[in-house]
């Protein structure tokens, strides 16, 4: 395990590989960097992996939830772990949330980057949860009541549940998330100091087709939480996009494009 001490908390990340062909994976909401295992027997001789945690999950940690992770803060992250690994060009590899840290990041660097593969990422048409974590005033502190104390939220779930206004699986899927005390501050700690952080997906659309940076996204076509659909828009604007649905949900979505990976005897991001 190796740490990068920054002055707004540290970032736990983990090496495999002593090649120069750098790739920085970024896992989703709930996860650690142990959810990319499966990607591992992909590496090649000339590569290098690095998996983080993202900052709230794994070994990773913030100082103040009053001190926003903001695109320059990130930015000044991201030149400091250059600086200690000795990397100036990479790979992005990025899962639901950790695919917008992936377009963020190469839009911070888009000269930088040398390819795209996301799956099922946010950052492009946002869901309820993050929504919700973004009003002001009153409906936040409404959030920060529904995390602290869910019971009351959890049985008018069920309830929509069973006249069928909410898919089983959303269900499913906010009721894991939400198990626990600890789980449930880290969603209201996640959100609260992720606001800021949002991709400006017009010049990232823009500088991918002017620099006709490899871009692949993987979908799951029984994803409940990000859907193909919600995707259209953004890659119907990039003519080389390498789209990809593959028969699955949303929670084994990193499983599924590493065994298609290997299915077709192809490495991604090379």
């Amino acid at each position: 395990m190796n740490f990068l001490e920054t002055s707004f908390g540290h970032l736990a990340y983990k090496k495999y590989g002593t090649g120069k062909n750098m790739h920085l994976l970024f896992h989703g909401f709930g996860q650690n960097m142990r959810v990319f295992e499966s990607f591992l027997p992909l590496i090649q001789k000339d590569d290098c992996y690095i998996t983080i945690d993202i900052f709230y999950h794994g070994q990773s940690s913030w100082n103040s939830i009053n001190q926003k992770l903001t695109k320059e803060i990130w930015k000044e992250i991201m030149l400091q772990l250059m600086k200690q690994e000795g990397f100036e060009k990479f790979h992005l590899i990025g899962y639901s949330m950790g695919g917008k840290f992936c377009l963020i990041t190469f839009e911070l660097f888009p000269c930088l980057v040398k390819s795209l593969l996301l799956m099922a990422p946010d950052g492009i048409k946002t869901g309820f949860w993050y929504n919700m974590a973004t009003f002001p005033g009153i409906l936040n502190k409404l959030f920060k009541r529904v995390v602290f104390h869910p019971e009351r939220f959890f049985r008018i779930m069920g309830f929509l549940g069973k006249l069928g206004f909410l898919e089983n699986s959303l269900i499913k899927f906010v009721q894991s998330q939400m198990t626990t005390r600890t789980k449930r501050a880290q969603i209201y700690f996640t959100w609260n100091v992720f606001k800021p952080f949002k991709p400006d997906l017009k010049k990232i659309i823009e500088w991918v087709n002017g620099n006709q940076t490899d871009i692949s996204l993987f979908t799951g076509e029984f994803d409940k939480m990000v859907p193909s659909k919600n995707l259209k828009n953004f890659s119907s604007k990039i003519p080389h996009i390498n789209s990809v649905e593959l028969p699955c949900g949303h929670n084994s979505l990193i499983e599924e494009t590493a065994q298609h990976f290997k299915s077709i005897n192809d490495i991604p991001n090379n």
